[in-house]
């Protein structure tokens, strides 16, 4: 199985690519990715079987990170295998990530667990979550019309607040115009009965936004 590795973090990548390697001939890594825009580079040029990445990289452009790259990717190569490594556990990106056609989310913390489990699902045509992905998921109020549920896209826009970008730049990264950011802002914010950009603060860190 050809496999293309990308994480921002090098110590993942030696633990992805050990990890891999220990299964001997079963996984070819023909490729390791830093950035969004690596990524992208080395997928035009080499054809894989599955692709195992980060969900948040560094990256200037729509379409080097987050949604938006593997919004992307699946139309660049819709019938790529795609297995998501994240620390993020937030509900509403999961679902996200799920309905743009990610094979599979893997907590960073349970990779060396979960990861050969995780590749053999997503490969026989079915979604693999990690088991606390799906614990939150079952726990927390996911359909859009229940109090407390914001949308991932909305989910993304609280996810670079909380990072620190303006909504000026939260709309260049995700191509989307600084009105429907704004309002997507304000949507959560009502959603979530937050009052400022404190609270905001502190809603993203408690529920695995960042």
């Amino acid at each position: 199985m050809r496999v293309i590795i990308s994480d921002d973090h090098p110590v993942v990548l030696m633990g992805l690519k050990a990890a891999l390697q220990s299964y001997g001939d079963r996984f070819s890594i023909i490729g390791e990715a830093s950035n969004g825009r690596e990524l992208a580079s080395l997928l035009s040029r080499e054809p894989c079987d599955l692709l195992i990445t980060d969900f948040s990289m560094p990256g200037d452009q729509p379409s080097e990170d987050g949604l938006s790259m593997l919004a992307g990717i699946r139309e660049n190569y819709p019938k790529l295998s795609i297995l998501v490594l994240t620390m993020l556990r937030n509900p509403a990106l999961v679902q996200g990530m799920l309905a743009i056609g990610v094979g599979g989310v893997v907590d960073k913390m349970a990779m060396t667990r979960e990861l050969i489990l995780a590749i053999d699902v997503i490969c026989a045509g079915r979604i693999y979550l990690s088991e606390r992905t799906r614990k939150q998921i079952e726990e927390t109020a996911i359909a859009n019309n229940e109090p407390g549920s914001i949308s991932p896209r909305e989910a993304e826009v609280v996810r670079f607040l909380a990072q620190g970008l303006t909504v000026s730049e939260i709309a260049r990264r995700t191509g989307r115009s600084v009105k429907t950011v704004s309002q997507q802002k304000r949507d959560a914010m009502r959603k979530l009965g937050l009052d400022g950009d404190k609270q905001l603060y502190d809603y993203a860190r408690s529920n695995g936004l960042f």
